[in-house]
């Protein structure tokens, strides 16, 4: 089944208080925590996984995601920095590495009208 607007009576509009938290939380930072948790959904929780995951936004620009055990940084950045693979592009389109460690990475997503960037941690348990 289809859910069409066209089909629903009137909806009521959004209250202030509404707009104000979506204002806060539907941010460029919280698209890519979510093209990122769409990569990482499975590789950070199958088996061998992380013990514990973290997801969130400082601000409008900035976006973090932190792990204990599991995946090292280079695996994870395997999995988000796009790559064609038999010609089927895979990854988060727009992501670039900037920095990198053992333990942090530090990117840039170029994916929407101003940059994002995105911080990943690893920790060791």
């Amino acid at each position: 089944m289809t859910l069409s607007l066209a089909d629903q009576p009137t909806l009521p509009d959004l209250s202030d208080d509404e707009r104000h938290l979506l204002n806060l939380v539907a941010t460029p930072a919280a698209t890519l925590l979510g093209l990122v948790a769409g990569v990482l959904r499975t590789r950070l929780f199958e088996e061998d996984g992380a013990t514990w995951v973290d997801l969130w936004q400082t601000n409008p620009s900035t976006a973090r995601v932190e792990w204990q055990d599991g995946p090292d940084i280079a695996e994870v950045l395997e999995h988000l920095v796009p790559r064609s693979i038999e010609g089927t592009l895979e990854g988060v389109p727009g992501l670039r590495a900037v920095i990198t460690s053992d333990t942090h990475a530090q990117l840039v997503w170029i994916g929407t009208t101003s940059p994002v960037a995105l911080h990943l941690t690893r920790l060791d348990g």
